[in-house]
């Protein structure tokens, strides 16, 4: 049987259509769940944020236009949540980096019970981060606490141990809170890196005679790029986004003194009823988060053509 070749054509056309729509079809559902969930509130966030609203359904929205994006950047409340998220972002990189790569070499190595010591760090991620919060203010409580009775028991009465009720020391005690949240977390970051290291470069090194300094520097960090790269942006955009810790810890407070974004989007939401001020808040955080993510992500590719 002869077949032209405008038939096979045809035929080869009708396959792909048809292999296209169902790849079509088997991507709708999750399509729609992923618009349902993330694209329509997102969305709604940018639409709520031009109107003045209490959150009351019968209650008339008021259009407003820039006004709660001008109100936002002008409050001095801003600032400070501005000033806050870059301290989280900087203890990142000086309290949760070290710890998280030594912890990453200490259960790389072949030290015994390193399955217990794996567990042991990363068991504060199995923890619900409120209650982690209010571990740390019990712990940390002034009267009574054990922090308090530990510095009363070595003579370092005079020290004020109220870190969490400090005005300059409060946002300070709740990044190290943070760091020993998150450090077990990204350990497993820097392990899955120092992992997929070839041990025959490090072999090969040790025949020329380089030294355990030199072997970091010049091998375990150019080659765990894509494990570094991963926990800048985990470290920015968590930075960004941070509420849980701050709010069962502090508030916010002493006064606004650990105020981050979170905290103000859900205070101005949740207590003043000022919904389209806090949808504000919210477009800028997505904004801030979608934006940090491009920037970082350009810098790297940059950096990897370069």
């Amino acid at each position: 049987m002869n077949i032209r070749p405008e038939g096979v054509a045809g035929l080869v056309g009708n396959k792909n259509f048809r292999s296209k729509m169902e790849s079509v079809l088997l991507s709708l559902p999750a399509f729609l769940i992923y618009s349902f969930i993330i694209i329509y509130p997102m969305v709604s966030v940018f639409y709520m944020s031009f109107f003045k609203w209490n959150g009351i359904p019968s209650s008339s929205m008021e259009f407003t236009g820039l006004r709660n994006y001008i109100a936002f950047f002008m409050d001095n409340r801003f600032y400070t949540a501005l000033r806050n998220i870059g301290i989280f972002i900087l203890s990142g990189f000086l309290l949760i980096l070290p710890v998280a790569f030594f912890l990453a070499t200490v259960i790389q190595s072949k030290l015994r019970g390193k399955r217990f010591l794996r567990t042991s760090y990363f068991f504060p991620q199995v923890i619900s981060r409120t209650a982690i919060a209010l571990m740390w203010y019990f712990l940390l409580y002034p009267e009574g606490g054990p922090v308090a009775s530990l510095f009363h028991m070595i003579g370092l009465n005079t020290v004020d141990v109220n870190f969490l009720g400090s005005k300059i020391w409060a946002i300070y005690a709740i990044t190290v809170i943070n760091a020993w949240t998150y450090a077990g977390f990204n350990m497993l970051i820097f392990s899955a890196g120092l992992t997929s290291i070839p041990e025959e470069i490090y072999e090969a090194a040790v025949v020329d005679g380089v030294n355990p300094l030199q072997k970091l520097m010049y091998i375990t960090v150019p080659m765990m790029k894509s494990s570094f790269q991963l926990f800048v942006i985990n470290c920015v955009i968590g930075s960004i986004t941070t509420f849980e810790m701050v709010y069962a810890t502090t508030g916010g407070g002493p006064g606004s003194a650990s105020e981050v974004f979170g905290t103000l989007l859900y205070k101005n939401a949740f207590t003043y009823n000022n919904y389209g001020y806090s949808n504000a808040i919210g477009s800028f955080l997505i904004i801030a988060s979608f934006g940090a993510t491009l920037i970082l992500n350009f810098i790297f590719s940059k950096r990897d053509r370069d």
